[in-house]
């Protein structure tokens, strides 16, 4: 766990930001399943998944090809299954930028065995692998809760030709004007159901 990856102020910023455009239509997809709303390669998120590459590099020991970043924005009775992610999230992060909430909402992890259940404030961040490690989320209770995952892979491994997701490149994406070299069944993988935790 990385604690104060972004400042107080920096993560109040991208918070209000994603809840702002809670407020424009069509701008976030409808995750009814999960109680939430998300954005594929958001152009904040984006930002920061080339900004923190080095600190992940770090943090995995070597180095890393951006894959993309999911935005989203859970809302009240929110839940995340119990999953694993697709090899774009090989090296997976979350990164909790707000919410307003009573208390922290733990997000779980199986590792070495055992469930933990991990608080993050605002500006922490877990990194994990998310293709590896089994995560959830439990039942939300709050107003709303703001995370952005930022995904890599091993730039010398098993999963480096998932580089940029299958994009052209890092940077906001219109499925309407642009594509992804993977189709879906390729992309997504067995057990895997989504864009983060």
């Amino acid at each position: 766990m990385l604690r104060g990856v972004l400042a107080p102020a920096e993560a109040e910023l991208c918070a209000n930001y994603a809840v702002m455009q809670t407020g424009v239509p069509g701008y976030f997809t409808r995750e009814d399943s999960l109680g939430s709303q998300g954005r594929y390669a958001d152009t904040l998120g984006e930002c920061l998944l080339l900004r923190l590459l080095p600190l992940m590099e770090r943090v995995a020991d070597g180095p890393l090809h951006p894959c993309y970043s999911y935005l989203r924005v859970y809302m009240p009775g929110a839940e995340l299954p119990r999953h694993l992610d697709r090899p774009s999230c090989e090296i997976s992060t979350s990164l909790t930028l707000g919410f307003d909430a009573a208390c922290p909402w733990t997000l779980g992890i199986q590792s070495e065995g055992e469930d933990l259940e991990l608080p993050l404030g605002p500006g922490d961040m877990l990194a994990y692998r998310g293709a590896d490690l089994p995560h959830w989320r439990g039942r939300f209770d709050g107003r709303y809760w703001v995370q952005l995952f930022l995904h890599y892979v091993r730039a010398d491994g098993q999963f480096a030709e998932y580089r940029f997701d299958g994009r052209e490149r890092i940077g906001p994406f219109d499925p309407s004007r642009q594509t992804r070299r993977f189709d879906a069944a390729h992309a997504t993988g067995a057990g895997a159901t989504g864009e983060g935790a």
